[in-house]
């Protein structure tokens, strides 16, 4: 391990026992930070638990030269949390980087959802963000301001312009970056950054959708776009001294970044100070679009979308005539 940019540092990443997190947790640690490798290895949808992914990574970072300890810690638990930020305190002294990067879904739709997947989904994606950074901060709070914390959160395209099918985990990843931006305010004062990535890239959950694993299998030839280490430079960027935003949502499609601008309230309607009755709204809100026409990213696509689609309107309308209708999604899977 040669680079030094993070020499002394120590980071914690949760989920790095395969894909992205793998990527980020070796990453860091090519660049001289000390990683606690956390990794429940249960499946995409949350079940099971197997030591083998993480135990790989931190034989991988060791054999190279680094410091690495391998942790199977369930982090959607707020207790458990807490235990992986004593143990990595015991371990190297300090932390200074969090990676939120574990993440499982459930593929339905609401209709379809149960509650026990809703509630893992949740617990792992947001509940699991939300206590690994609560510790962390009561630990940064214990200590005092410092320069150089950083807190990189794990959203999704899913968040951001939320698609059908797998509802629990977009609704978790739209939490993570609410999290992100209430908590950049909350732990300024303390040196933490805290930004978020929307990662686009190969991963098992990829992997489980046909359509999605045509689109990002590794090319025969040339750049490969979907690469995890594509995520991970925008990561290290975060994670770095060099990094001068907090509270901002980054996306990462291969070499394409995109800096999103929030949930942006463009337009406005104002009564001159006199409270809406019913006719006059209806009125006045027929001169505004019914679908949101904000920038969208998906793998090699950043276009305006239109959100809800013309043919959920359309739906309605054909409703409104009582002409026949068939759902507008499909399983994912």
């Amino acid at each position: 391990m040669s680079n030094t940019m993070l020499e002394g540092k120590v980071a914690i990443v949760t989920g790095a026992g395969r894909g992205i997190g793998r990527s980020h947790a070796l990453c860091l640690a090519r660049h001289g930070a000390a990683v606690l490798v956390n990794d429940l290895g249960s499946s995409i949808t949350g079940t099971g638990a197997e030591a083998g992914p993480a135990e790989a990574v931190t034989q991988e970072i060791v054999a190279a030269g680094g410091m690495a300890l391998a942790d199977m810690t369930d982090i959607a638990d707020w207790a458990s949390a807490r235990l992986l930020v004593e143990r990595t305190l015991a371990a190297f002294g300090r932390i200074d980087i969090l990676v939120n990067n574990a993440g499982i879904t459930q593929y339905g739709s609401i209709e379809t959802e149960t509650a026990e997947g809703w509630h893992r989904t949740l617990a792992v994606n947001l509940t699991g963000s939300a206590a690994m950074m609560h510790w962390a901060a009561r630990h940064w709070a214990a200590e005092g301001p410092a320069a150089g914390r950083a807190i990189i959160n794990t959203a999704s395209p899913a968040g951001t312009n939320p698609p059908p099918g797998a509802t629990s985990y977009c609704v978790s990843k739209a939490g993570v970056i609410a999290l992100t931006v209430a908590t950049a305010t909350e732990l300024a004062h303390l040196g933490v950054r805290v930004n978020a990535l929307a990662p686009m890239a190969r991963t098992r959950m990829t992997q489980a959708v046909p359509k999605l694993d045509d689109i990002m299998r590794p090319p025969k030839r040339g750049a490969d776009r979907m690469a995890p280490e594509n995520v991970s430079t925008v990561m290290l960027y975060l994670a770095s001294p060099a990094c001068r935003f907090t509270g901002r949502i980054f996306g990462v499609d291969g070499d394409d970044v995109y800096l999103f601008n929030g949930m942006s309230a463009e337009h406005h309607l104002s009564n001159g100070g006199e409270i809406w009755d019913q006719g006059r709204l209806s009125e006045a809100l027929m001169a505004f679009d019914p679908q949101d026409h904000g920038f969208m990213i998906a793998p090699s696509l950043h276009v305006r979308g239109a959100t809800p689609s013309q043919k959920v309107l359309d739906v309605f309308a054909q409703i409104e005539r009582g002409k026949p209708v068939t759902p507008l999604w499909a399983p994912l899977t």
